[in-house]
């Protein structure tokens, strides 16, 4: 066997190793250790359980290693293809596969290396996705379920990708240095279609919809629609109860696809109020253009990225020390996904900041739009407990990942906004 299917063979028996140590640890007795059973603050305690606390710190906490370990194996295998004469050989047998076509190659190229990251990231997806879901008892689903959904989304995934880096390289051979204004005007249109379409195309194929059958809940949450001054098409209910114990509301869709998708966990689980308190959340997204706005930072961060890309890339060309001697050689592919993997690590705190303060404004309209902080607490202390929410994460985790608030972020919130109203 070479040194570089070494390496691959062994970034396989890490990712392995890896996820079988944490499902041993996940699955001890599940016992509070004595010392963490008063190491949570009184807001904690006054709205959780000790035992709920440690096993919401015991979920999450595993999550956030499992999120190390996916990242590293995947900077680990496109290293190994960017260094490596393993890159040659897949581009070689991308040549011989597609008779030479240069459209062909890239898209053979493409997929052996997609396959390759599903390969070795698959303990990890199987583990976090499915063992340990069920080890806490958040998921429904069968093995065939979970396989046959995880399928989809690689299947789906690969078709949208495979087209769009066949005319990616054709930029890059048309212009080696420019190539990243007309890729970034179509990674742009393909972002708002995908926002559009989702909803139609793509969710049906995971999930059954409904229409809800509350007429009172529709009512209220009517009523709440119009309080905001938006006007949102079907309002569904989502058959997530098949599949997960979780709990969740979204709006989904722009324009005329746009809708409302309650859990129906949400809804068995849930008091009119509260739920009306987590659709104003969604609804206070809308009124402070949230989407618009991320789309919008999304889109100026993506072409800066890909400003930065098509220089590095054309500085490895004229070194020719990873391969290739031009940028629109295959082989620069995984140094591509290099790079974007290592930006993007590198803009994730920058970009959580960004979405924590779109959750705060969205937190504080919904108690403005219901007057209802009770049901805000309510509400907050429920998805927590459903979603094994980590109550007092680390702050430098928080820092680095979290996209909302942390839980008693949001209560202290909800609890000085009750303050206000008592004046």
């Amino acid at each position: 066997m070479s040194p570089q299917w070494s390496i691959l063979v062994f970034l396989l028996a890490l990712a392995a190793g890896a996820t079988i140590s944490l499902e041993r640890q996940a699955l001890g007795d599940g016992a509070p250790p004595s010392d963490l059973r008063t190491s949570f603050g009184d807001r904690a305690r006054q709205y959780f359980t000790a035992e709920e606390l440690v096993r919401g710190r015991a979920y999450a906490r595993g999550r956030y290693l499992l999120y190390g370990v996916r990242m590293a194996l995947t900077l680990g295998l496109f290293g190994l293809l960017t260094m490596s004469p393993l890159s040659a050989r897949i581009r070689d047998l991308s040549v011989s596969v597609a008779s030479g076509r240069v459209w062909l190659t890239i898209a053979v190229f493409g997929l052996l290396v997609t396959l390759l990251y599903y390969a070795v990231t698959f303990p990890v997806s199987l583990y976090g996705g499915f063992l340990r879901e069920h080890t806490f008892g958040l998921s429904h689903q069968s093995f065939a379920s979970w396989a046959w959904d995880y399928t989809k989304g690689a299947l789906i995934n690969a078709g949208m990708m495979l087209p769009l880096l066949i005319l990616l390289y054709t930029f890059i051979r048309w212009d080696p240095v420019r190539w990243y204004l007309p890729a970034w005007v179509i990674l742009v249109l393909v972002m708002s279609l995908i926002a559009e379409l989702s909803p139609i195309l793509l969710d049906p194929l995971f999930h059954t919809f409904r229409p809800v059958q509350d007429q009172g809940l529709i009512e209220r949450i009517r009523t709440l629609t119009d309080r905001a001054g938006l006007t949102v098409g079907p309002i569904l209910e989502m058959d997530a109860s098949q599949k997960t114990a979780k709990t969740n509301a979204y709006f989904a869709g722009l324009g005329r696809s746009r809708r409302i998708v309650l859990y129906d966990t949400l809804i068995a689980g849930s008091t009119p109020e509260e739920i009306e308190l987590v659709v104003a959340h969604e609804l206070g997204h809308w009124r402070h253009h949230h989407i618009w706005k991320g789309m919008a930072i999304g889109a100026a961060s993506a072409l800066a990225a890909m400003w930065l890309i098509a220089r590095l890339l054309n500085a490895a060309a004229d070194s020719g020390r990873f391969g290739f001697i031009h940028p629109a050689d295959p082989r620069s592919l995984p140094l591509l996904l290099l790079l974007f993997l290592a930006l993007t690590s590198l803009t994730t705190p920058i970009q959580s900041a960004i979405s924590r303060s779109f959750e705060r404004e969205a937190d504080l309209e919904s108690l403005r739009l219901s007057a209802n902080p009770g049901a805000f607490i309510a509400a907050e202390v429920k998805l927590a407990r459903a979603n094994l929410a980590d109550i007092e994460p680390p702050r430098a985790i928080v820092w680095l990942l979290y996209t909302h608030p942390p839980v008693l972020e949001r209560i202290a919130m909800a609890e000085a906004f009750r303050g206000k109203q008592g004046q």
